[in-house]
Parts: C-alpha cells; sequence; structure tokens
C-alpha cells in the first residue's frame, strides 16, 4: 500500500508522454526565454559557427541525477551526446558525466541551464541517499509538497532512494488544517469525520487518501473514521500524517492506534521539523514513512562544470 501511494518515481521518466512534455516545458521553453529574441550575445559575438567538442564532468562526489533530463535538452538543440555516467551512478570527483559534440554556441547557450538542472538533482539524490544509509533504511522517507522544482526535485529524491510522495494536487487527496478550517466555517463540529467522509466519495480519482492530523485527538478519530470507511473499499490505501509531533508524542499514538485496534487500518506518516539531526529519532517512532522538506529545501548542489575540449 505504502509503494502503491508513494513509490511513483517510475512515472518520472522522459519514457512517459506527460512528464517529457513537462520538462520540455520547464527546462526547453525557460532556455528559449533565457535566450530572448537577440540570443546569446557574447557568443555570438566572440565564436564563428562551428562544431566543438565538450565534456560535463563533477567536482564532487555523489549521486548522479538529471542526466535524462539534460540529454532531452541537448538532443532538442542537436547536440550529439555520449553518456559516461547514469541516474543512480555513485560518482567521484573528476568523473566526467557526458561528452558533447555540435554548434559551439548552441552548447554555450545550453550550458548555465544543463549544469543548474544537473547541479541541483545531484544534490537531492546524495542527501537523500545520505540520509536512507543514516537510519539503515529503517523506514522509508519521502519529499514534501516543499519543491522549488516540482517534478525535478521529486525525481532526485527518488534517485536517491526516497518515495516521491503525491506528485501534485491532481493525484490523490490529502486534508490539510485548511481544509478543516474552512469546514469549521460550516459550524462543523466533527471536522476530521466530515472531511473523510467527502473525501471517501471521491477516492477514486487519486492513489491514496490521507488527512493531516497535529495531535493525538484527531489521529485517533481520523483511525476511527478510517476504519469505517474500509469497511466499505479495503482496497485504498489511508494515511494519517502526524504533524508537527515530537518522536516521544508520535510512539505514544502508535501504541493507543494499535490497543484501540486501529492501526491495521491505516498507515503513519511523520512530518514536520525532521532533519539530519533527529531523523534517527523519528525512524524509531514505528511509523510507516517519514517526509522530509529538508530534503529539497537545504540543497547543497554538486560541483558539476562544463568544459570545452
Amino acid at each position: 500500500m505504502l509503494n502503491k501511494s508513494f513509490n511513483r518515481g517510475y512515472l518520472l521518466t522522459v519514457k512517459n508522454k506527460f512528464y517529457r512534455d513537462w520538462i520540455k516545458k520547464f527546462i526547453v521553453d525557460e532556455t528559449k526565454g533565457d535566450i530572448g529574441v537577440k540570443g546569446d550575445i557574447t557568443s555570438n559575438a566572440v565564436l564563428k559557427d562551428g562544431n566543438v567538442k565538450a565534456v560535463i564532468y563533477s567536482r564532487s562526489e555523489g549521486i548522479v541525477a538529471g542526466i535524462e533530463e539534460v540529454s532531452l535538452l541537448l538532443k532538442e538543440h542537436k547536440i550529439k551526446i555520449k553518456q559516461l555516467e547514469k541516474d543512480w551512478d555513485k560518482i567521484k570527483k573528476g568523473s566526467k558525466l557526458l561528452l558533447l559534440e555540435g554548434n559551439g554556441k548552441n552548447i554555450l547557450k545550453l550550458e548555465r541551464p544543463i549544469l543548474d538542472v544537473l547541479s541541483r538533482m545531484s544534490g537531492i539524490a546524495t542527501l537523500t541517499n545520505g540520509l536512507v544509509k543514516k537510519i539503515n533504511n529503517r523506514v522509508p522517507i519521502a519529499s514534501t509538497r516543499k519543491i522549488e522544482w516540482r517534478y525535478l526535485d521529486k525525481k532526485a529524491v527518488y534517485v536517491g532512494g526516497g518515495l516521491t510522495h503525491r506528485l501534485a494536487l491532481w493525484e490523490s487527496i490529502l486534508i490539510k488544517d485548511n481544509h478543516l478550517d474552512a469546514l469549521r466555517k460550516e459550524n462543523i463540529k466533527d471536522v476530521i469525520g466530515v472531511a473523510l467522509e467527502r473525501a471517501w466519495k471521491s477516492r477514486s480519482r487519486g492513489t491514496f487518501v490521507e488527512i493531516e492530523t497535529i495531535n493525538e485527538k484527531q489521529a485517533i478519530r481520523a483511525a476511527e473514521k478510517f476504519k469505517e470507511l474500509k469497511g466499505r473499499s479495503n482496497n485504498i490505501p489511508c494515511f494519517i500524517m502526524l504533524d508537527n509531533m515530537k518522536p516521544k508524542e508520535i510512539r505514544r499514538i502508535i501504541k493507543k492506534l494499535k490497543n484501540k485496534g486501529l492501526f491495521s487500518y491505516v498507515l503513519t506518516e511523520a512530518s514536520g521539523g525532521i532533519n539530519p539531526g533527529n531523523i534517527g529519532q523519528y525512524a524509531k517512532t514505528g511509523v510507516d514513512v517519514l517526509s522530509l522538506g529538508y530534503l529539497t529545501t537545504v540543497v547543497k548542489s554538486l560541483d558539476i562544470k562544463l568544459r570545452i575540449i
């Protein structure tokens, strides 16, 4: 159930039309915006037309990500590539990733977007991989919606060994605090129960149903309602997010869910404030998955360069 819901990285490949079209819009169209009407006036002023060769290499060690995406961009601009490393590969300082051959002006106008994509995605993949190893893969870790580059950030987490969580608003139902506050404006007392009852009617439109809870009372109520709803349809993954709770509180809630016979009806996610310093404590709470905004908001990009050869 967890993999069905949160492990969606297999969709993030250029072989998938929706992802390929988005990549073209996000990277290719953005590159066109950078070039503008006048083009790269520096390269146009300094260089003559003609083919050159270049190498993309890393000055950092880590996990490489973004090769598939930049290869698509390069091919769109008629640049020949030879792939020396692939996504998921562990690279060393000095590792050569790609060899390029094509019009020199084309290569240089693409230099910055290529390096930005490779550097950021590889940085996220490396960070994710490091945290997976830090907790000895005790519990899966996932990204959150705190992403700057949408699917690219999600793909990078996936390459690093993490889970994607939901890819976007269209994919799954996730009831947040503002949804519950809006229900309170309707003078509804049992906002947890009503929110889940309403959401359940649209369950087939998404891959899972999840609700964010901020205390033990809300978590127990959500589990009770999920148990009731799953009696009607047992094939929908149901998640309770334990948001911004300390490890001690999460352990207590997990224990109560088990004692009340509710634990087997739900999957639990700890989220909020999880970082390299405390992830070990959260990994021991008994939750099914940890989600970290840290993976994509505190990014140390890998140092990746392009050089004409």
